[in-house]
């Protein structure tokens, strides 16, 4: 029959159960070996050569830095040098194993503790990699704040400058949008990459965590709907939009020497002197954005068009949780609206700072 075709035959299921088996097999070893590695590591820390719990009860830092990752070395580098090149999926698998390990040896030997610092960090650029940015995210700043006793500074000092954190950075953030600068055309700006690296650096701590997690996700929504438009991509694109609107909000309000006494998007924009007319930007439903945003598309001034923008889809998205299809203007045209927004928060970048401005 022509349907025989399309169906597998009895060799390749044996084929396939057999090299799913091996493969299982492989892997059960690899991921045994490691645990047993880390099992004889902490046996031996504490037990053996009867080193102290990295507790700060049991013993206050700073602690000795060569000392942190001895328990866990074997195991680490091990994979290091074997499959952590390849698999992301499966390198998050085994150091998941193992911080699970270490959590059970404190729970039971007496509240005993290991810096789990270079476990965490290789968890969270695992999952980074893999764009679980909330995951990654979260167990890269628990990595900094496990080894923060091994330096002068914080963690929170030095997660900018960790290779953790700018490997990724780098990749989903600092390159798409060195991208998109270099075809804005602002005048009187440095090259894209120094403009870049500037604006980041300007950054506190919050900000750039904020800002880096927002544009990624941004990136990936909007890749995922122009492959193939779906509800739930259309509302997450939409909530993603509305942090990148609030981010270019506290950004322009960190700008002024009185940053905490409020005030809203549209009077930090007249405060910080852009002469826009700023009234009209609002839209209660999407089709007020279908009328508006072509309009605003089409304003020859590009500073009131970015703002005017701005203003309109942080009025929008702040009211609203359902997204649209691809016959709506935000949609439709998001490569250009996402554009004028990154304009936006360019023109911010450039104000001088402190603006002075009266407190209200």
């Amino acid at each position: 029959m022509c349907a025989e075709k399309y169906v597998e035959r009895s060799d390749e299921v044996a084929d396939f159960i057999k090299s799913s088996q091996d493969l299982l097999a492989k892997l059960d070893f690899l991921l045994q070996y490691g645990i047993w590695r880390l099992d004889f590591g902490m046996y031996h820390w504490k037990n053996v050569d009867k080193k102290p719990s990295f507790d700060p009860a049991a013993k206050p830092p700073p602690y000795p830095y060569d000392d942190k990752n001895l328990y866990v070395n074997a195991s680490n580098n091990l994979w290091q040098i074997s499959m952590w090149a390849y698999y992301p999926s499966i390198s998050e698998i085994y150091y998941s194993i193992l911080l699970g390990k270490i959590k059970d040896f404190k729970k039971t030997n007496g509240n005993f503790d290991f810096n789990k610092g270079i476990v965490y960090a290789n968890l969270g650029v695992a999952q980074s990699a893999q764009m679980k940015l909330d995951e990654g995210f979260s167990n890269i700043l628990k990595a900094l704040q496990e080894d923060s006793n091994y330096s002068a500074s914080t963690a929170e000092d030095n997660l900018h400058r960790s290779r953790l954190f700018t490997q990724f950075e780098d990749k989903y953030v600092k390159e798409p949008l060195m991208g998109i600068v270099s075809q804005l055309g602002i005048a009187n700006i440095p090259p894209p990459e120094t403009f870049v690296n500037n604006f980041l650096e300007s950054l506190n701590n919050d900000q750039r965590a904020f800002f880096d997690y927002t544009f990624a996700n941004i990136m990936r929504s909007w890749e995922i709907w122009k492959e193939k438009e779906n509800g739930f991509t259309a509302n997450r694109l939409l909530a993603y939009t509305q942090d990148f609107c609030l981010f270019n909000e506290d950004f322009l309000k960190s700008k002024f020497l009185n940053p905490n006494s409020g005030w809203l998007l549209d009077d930090l924009i007249r405060e910080a002197g852009f002469s826009v007319n700023l009234s009209g930007c609002g839209a209660t439903k999407m089709v007020d954005l279908d009328r508006k945003l072509p309009q605003e598309l089409s304003n020859s001034s590009q500073t009131s068009k970015c703002l005017r923008i701005l203003l309109t889809i942080r009025n929008y998205s702040s009211h609203n949780v359902g997204g649209g299809t691809s016959t709506n203007c935000f949609y439709a045209r998001y490569d250009e609206v996402f554009k004028e927004l990154i304009q936006a928060m360019c023109q911010f970048i450039l104000l001088p700072k402190p603006i002075s401005r009266p407190t209200p």
